[in-house]
Formats: C-alpha cells, sequence, structure tokens
C-alpha cells in the first residue's frame, strides 16, 4: 500500500514540476469559477469553511480563497500541531504568513482556532460547513490522496467522530482525477465528494456538472 501510494506520488508530482508558469496561472481562473460553483451549490450563505494556499506547482487556489471571503464565507487556513493535527487561522486580506514549526510550510498568522472550534463554531460563531481539502490526485470514487503527512485524514476522522456534515472538495490539476480504484487507500483514509479542477467541478462517483465542454 505504501509503495503504490509513493509511487503514485511521485508520478503526479513529475507531471506538476513539468509544468510552464503560465499554466499554472492560467489555472486559477477555472479553480476559482468552479470552486465559486462548489460553494455556492454545497455551502450555506456565509457558512464556515476550511480551505489552502496552493504553492509552488500546487493548483493555485489564493484566488478562489479570496473569492470566498468577498462572498461572506469566514474561511479558515491550516495550522500544523503535534501529533499530525491540524489548527486552523481565520483567513483576512493581507494576512502574514510564516514558518511552520512543524512542517516545511508557510502557516497564517493569527489566534489559533482548535480543531474542536473549528468543527463546532466557537464564540457563538456557526460551525463547519466546507472543507476544501489539497490533493495529490483523487480517483473517481473519491478516494484521496494527499502529501503523505496524514493531517487532512485525521481532522476528517475528527470531524466524522463529532457527527458533523460538512460539504467536501478537493482541488486538482484536470487529469488528477484517475480511474475508480487507481487511488489506494487504507482505513485512516476519507472519501471526499466532489474535486474541483481547472475545468469543471465533479461529483465523485457521478457526472460532470460544471465544466468547460
Amino acid at each position: 500500500m505504501a509503495e503504490r501510494k509513493s509511487a503514485l506520488r511521485a508520478r503526479i508530482w513529475a507531471a506538476r514540476r513539468a509544468l510552464a508558469a503560465p499554466h499554472i496561472a492560467e489555472a486559477a481562473a477555472g479553480i476559482t469559477e468552479h470552486g465559486l460553483a462548489w460553494a455556492r451549490a454545497d455551502v450555506s450563505p456565509g457558512g464556515v469553511l476550511t480551505a489552502y494556499v496552493g504553492v509552488g506547482v500546487e493548483p493555485p487556489t489564493l484566488p478562489l480563497v479570496e473569492a470566498l471571503h468577498r462572498e461572506g464565507h469566514r474561511v479558515l487556513l491550516p495550522i500544523c500541531l503535534p501529533a499530525r493535527q491540524l489548527g486552523w487561522v481565520e483567513w483576512h486580506p493581507g494576512i502574514e504568513f510564516a514558518r511552520s514549526r512543524y512542517a516545511p510550510v508557510q502557516e497564517p498568522v493569527g489566534p489559533l482556532i482548535s480543531g474542536d472550534e473549528a468543527i463546532a463554531g466557537d464564540g457563538g460563531r456557526p460551525g463547519l460547513a466546507g472543507i476544501l481539502l489539497p490533493a495529490t490526485a483523487l480517483d473517481s470514487e473519491g478516494r484521496r490522496i494527499g502529501q503523505g503527512g496524514g493531517y487532512y485524514d485525521r481532522f476528517l476522522a475528527r470531524v466524522d467522530a463529532a457527527g458533523a456534515r460538512p460539504a467536501t472538495a478537493a482541488v486538482v490539476y484536470d487529469g488528477e482525477v484517475l480511474p475508480p480504484g487507481a487511488v489506494p487507500a487504507d482505513a485512516l483514509d476519507r472519501l471526499v465528494a466532489a474535486a474541483v479542477t481547472p475545468a469543471g467541478l465533479r461529483r465523485l462517483g457521478g457526472a460532470l456538472t460544471a465544466a468547460a465542454e
């Protein structure tokens, strides 16, 4: 299982590293359009969303984060914590980023919101309505492979344990939604309901619903 996952990650990331900068920049517009379509269809107006900022050759998501904020959503970005858990910081225009203490990534600077607070709500604010996830690849049945840290799988397990039912979508490039069974899964892995790509919004296990034909 681990070898299959490593081989799939290596293949996808080799293809990503071969992408030209203009291709990555062009992907942002489609991801924003179709990510907003997902949020408008599946997330309550003004609902709380977790998201992330893609960097380097990852699918670019910052324009989508900005658009979700403009539409009135409270957008939370991840912070790596000990034991491969996630905390959250609320995104706002001009937010600063700093090197994580626990992972080789940049993280938003601001008051920490625990995973439980993000799920159930804090300070009288509503609980989690949507989760926008990073992914290396997905298969058409909703299996997701990340980068190997297991942070998001642990967070999704906490969401399940809390009885919450937020909408879920992962952002990948076109061609990274693979045939059924192409993504190996184990007991920790959680299914994702939708894929946001530059070309469209795909309901995993179903049909393409908002694509550039």
